[in-house]
């Protein structure tokens, strides 16, 4: 039992484990270097040189600019209303006394634009500028946004060869709350190392044998031992093809996430069954059949999910004719009976016969109502 259970485990969670790490690996590779410095302090971006600049974050104290070169807006729908977003200004890479330098973007929020017109101005007129703090990531211009750059340099009276010399197709993204930004690198990096370490921890528990761990203990819990559990598993009824779900005489064996679980029969107090239609829009878009099973130890219940309502209906007449001590069935003064006066609801069958399992052949078919 033990060693199918584990296999069958670990065939079942094997493909969630490897999506588990994969996703991972991706989002906090992808967000490893931006939460890095998110933590650290962002690169200073006059020190870079141009064959420095990359994707990264950086910060600078902007106080020369060339222009603005292009708007970028959204419309409101709804009101038809159009809003300039962001503005996008040529800057210079390096500080003042660099040498090898190019042309670049920076990409500001719109609130933004009245200081970043005043320097501007001051830059044309020699006038030195109160220095602008900018925070924010560098990236890489589409075709869009490239060849309104180019244009703008042409017009200033640059050939294609001079643009090609002096320019670099990348632009700083500016960010209007770099606080919010660095909480959002650590956070999404925080999530990609632990779906990364939850899809290892996953296979390393049951090709360790730690999932049958809580299976054992509920054994043991219910005073039977592993042999007697063992031959009323491979005897007990299996109601899906993957065996994730099988009701024997003296338990019930099911699979939950990366864990094998057992309910003692002698404790179920109450199943029925539970259908829930799925809408989209008013328009039904599927159907799920659970059966609800109650038990002494998990009040609070177990819900398992099945293909269709027909194999529902079996679980519930097996448990009906085989175990006369459990309540079938659902009825809203089931339910209140159930939460508010346990004693009279375990009064309706629980308490009234033996808890010894009985072939289904002896009992009474036609008890397959759910009523008590």
């Amino acid at each position: 039992m033990f060693e199918e259970l584990k296999k069958k485990i670990l065939k079942s969670s094997l493909f969630g484990s490897v999506i588990l790490i994969i996703a991972g690996l991706g989002l906090a590779g992808w967000f490893a270097l931006d939460a890095f410095h998110a933590a650290t302090g962002y690169v200073d971006f006059t020190t870079l040189t141009p064959d420095q600049i990359k994707s990264q974050l950086v910060e600078t104290d902007l106080m020369y600019n060339f222009g603005c070169y292009l708007e970028a807006w959204e419309k409101n729908t709804k009101t038809n209303i159009t809003k300039t977003t962001h503005y996008y200004y040529i800057i210079l890479t390096g500080d003042e006394y660099a040498t090898d330098y190019r042309y670049m973007s920076v990409k500001v929020p719109a609130s933004f634009g009245s200081k970043m017109d005043t320097i501007t101005e001051n830059t044309y007129n020699g006038t030195t500028s109160t220095p602008l703090h900018l925070a924010g990531k560098i990236k890489k211009l589409d075709a869009e946004e490239l060849s309104y750059f180019k244009s703008f340099l042409r017009e200033g009276g640059l050939t294609d060869a001079e643009i090609t010399e002096s320019m670099l197709p990348y632009y700083i993204e500016v960010y209007g709350s770099p606080e919010s930004m660095n909480v959002m690198f650590i956070l999404l990096f925080s999530v990609g190392a632990f779906l990364l370490i939850f899809g290892i921890f996953r296979i390393a528990k049951v090709a360790g044998g730690s999932s049958l761990k809580k299976l054992r203990k509920d054994i043991a819990n219910a005073g039977y031992t592993e042999s007697a559990a063992d031959s009323d598993y491979r005897n007990a009824r299996s109601f899906d093809k993957k065996g994730a779900l099988k009701i024997g005489r003296l338990m019930t064996y099911y699979i939950n996430g990366s864990d094998a679980r057992a309910i003692p029969n002698g404790k179920i107090m109450w199943a029925y069954q539970n259908t829930v239609t799925h809408r989209t829009n008013g328009v039904k878009t599927g159907t799920t059949y659970n059966v609800m099973i109650y038990d002494e130890i998990t009040p609070k219940g177990h819900t398992f999910s099945v293909a269709n309502e027909s194999i529902a209906q079996d679980i519930l007449n097996l448990l009906n004719t085989s175990f006369p001590w459990v309540v079938v069935g659902y009825s809203d003064e089931l339910k209140k009976l159930y939460n508010k006066d346990r004693s009279q609801f375990l009064g309706l069958r629980y308490n009234t016969c033996e808890h010894t399992a009985v072939e289904p052949s002896v009992q009474d078919e036609s008890a397959t109502s759910g009523q008590p």
